[in-house]
């Protein structure tokens, strides 16, 4: 893998990395969560590469980075190097984007704010990696994921029957979030007050980017 400097660079190195197999979930879970010195990065090159080029307050804040950047190119592992490279060279080629995808992942794992959340950001990934869905639709749905409370999140995943939310008291934060659509028969909810809204048929179901966000990255 290039040796780099530049924290974008140096995930992307990461990301197209014939190196991503060699992860092991148990051993890097362990050693990130007792990791407090330099010692345990050695030990995870590919994750010290990143890591150790981004400038840190503390130890503590270095070592919950570290497990955002693990977790996320974990699930990458599934995706031949090949696409890998090939997908990540289409994207930063596009004039669509104004930042390269190294320092947008980047910018995107340090807003998730929750240990479950960069899981989900890899899975999504691997969806755009394997043509499964666009790079801007991760974007969207990434910006999504980071800004609802994970376990609203969770609590949708559980009430889902295929595509379609269930016994669901739909909370503002996913109500507005874009991960649902709601068929009202009879009216429009925004019009409604509570008490008429109760009483017409509606049926809610994932959108476009709530099976992305629950049906691929919270599988």
């Amino acid at each position: 893998m290039e040796d780099d400097l530049n924290p974008s660079s140096s995930i992307e190195a990461a990301i197209k990395s014939s190196e991503l197999i060699s992860l092991s979930k148990e051993y890097g879970e362990i050693a990130l969560d007792g990791m407090l010195d330099e010692g345990v990065l050695r030990d995870l090159p590919l994750i010290g590469s990143v890591v150790g080029v981004v400038s840190f307050g503390d130890s503590i804040a270095k070592m919950l980075f570290a497990k955002k950047v693990y977790k996320f190119l974990f699930q990458l592992q599934s995706v031949p190097e090949y696409k890998r490279r090939i997908e990540l060279q289409n994207i930063n080629g596009s004039e669509k984007y104004q930042s390269n995808v190294g320092t947008t992942v980047l910018e995107i794992l340090d807003k998730t704010n929750s240990d479950f959340k960069p899981e989900i950001l890899g899975k999504m990934f691997v969806s755009v990696l394997q043509g499964q869905a666009t790079y801007l639709e991760f974007l969207r749905a990434a910006h999504v994921l980071n800004v609802t409370f994970y376990f609203d999140l969770l609590e949708l995943k559980e009430h889902c029957e295929g595509n379609v939310v269930k016994n669901l008291a739909i909370k503002d934060t996913i109500f507005h979030s874009g991960l649902t659509s709601t068929d009202f028969a009879g009216g429009f909810r925004e019009f409604m007050d509570d008490d008429n809204a109760n009483n017409i048929d509606s049926q809610t179901t994932l959108s476009k980017l709530g099976e992305l966000v629950v049906k691929i990255g919270m599988a």
